[in-house]
């Protein structure tokens, strides 16, 4: 929790917070980007392969520890207008 932070600053926290809810969405475009390349099939089992079944933080955060995925700055703005249509 934020006792991990050991800071008793609010502000320090409120800047904690920001930095993580940052990171977390970039997580997210990243793995959505991803599975519009269809990149989820290579991290998924091949048990399954109609739908997506590893969330899209967990997918991003394994596409960027991979160097052999690149996404394209295109794919990175499709994937974000893609989220935005999901949440109206």
């Amino acid at each position: 929790g934020l006792k991990r932070s050991r800071s008793n600053n609010i502000e320090r926290l409120q800047a904690l917070l920001l930095i993580a809810l940052i990171a977390q969405y970039t997580l997210y475009l990243i793995g959505k980007a991803a599975e519009i390349l269809k990149y989820h099939y290579h991290f998924q089992a091949n048990t399954i392969k109609k739908r997506r079944v590893l969330s899209y933080c967990y997918l991003g955060k394994r596409i960027l520890t991979h160097k052999n995925y690149h996404i394209p700055e295109c794919i990175i703005k499709k994937a974000q207008r893609s989220l935005i249509n999901e949440t109206k």
